[in-house]
């Protein structure tokens, strides 16, 4: 991914993102790699998450769907910050989770969404990202996965670990993406040019 980006010309880039969905090692990865791109949270999974927790806090729909937006007008302002105060005064008011606690136990949501939101508020200054023109979803490569997860998973598709899996990935890749690589390769390969044999080209299988 790394040598992909340098050779797209993204670190010469006067703006640079990195967009993950607030894994950990999304994080790892561009500190390693991309640590000069302005790390961003994808917008749609802290509001996921978070409606996720209204829908296990609040039995009534109204009421849930009212906290929700009170939650993502205040996300999306920046007000991270105001967001975990509100959820700990929820969380105060309910009290801790006990161990081994069901994932749908809404004291046990509640205290994940919290340490998610904690985890990455310094990935989530949507104001300024706005106001820089970065990009705060990754929207397009989601869309990109499903084009791949088209052709390479379903039923009767079966394709080995390792370099044999890989490759299908790299192939699928580029056949879907804007770069000339496919066209090259299969233009410069060795052995015979992409192009239907006929009868008067076919060479005999070999013995």
């Amino acid at each position: 991914m790394s040598a992909e980006a340098e050779d797209r010309g993204f670190y010469s880039a006067s703006r640079r993102a990195f967009l993950g969905d607030g894994l950990a090692y999304n994080w790892t990865i561009q500190q390693r790699h991309f640590d000069t791109f302005t790390p961003i949270l994808d917008f749609i999974h802290p509001i996921e998450r978070l409606h996720e927790t209204s829908r296990n806090l609040f039995a009534n729909t109204d009421e849930a769907w009212q906290e929700l937006g009170k939650w993502i007008e205040l996300i999306w302002q920046g007000d991270v910050i105001e967001v975990i105060g509100l959820l700990e005064a929820e969380q105060q008011a309910r009290g801790e989770a006990p161990p081994g606690a069901e994932e749908t136990d809404p004291r046990r949501k509640l205290a994940e969404t919290i340490g998610y939101l904690k985890s990455n508020a310094s990935r989530m200054n949507y104001p300024a990202y706005r106001k820089s023109g970065l990009p705060m979803t990754s929207c397009l490569i989601e869309s990109q996965v499903k084009e791949i997860n088209q052709r390479v998973k379903g039923t009767e598709k079966f394709w080995n670990d390792g370099v044999s899996g890989e490759a299908i990935l790299h192939l699928r890749a580029a056949i879907i993406s804007d770069s000339t690589e496919y066209s090259d390769h299969m233009a410069n390969r060795p052995g015979q040019y992409y192009t239907r044999q006929t009868r008067k080209t076919r060479q005999p299988a070999a013995c």
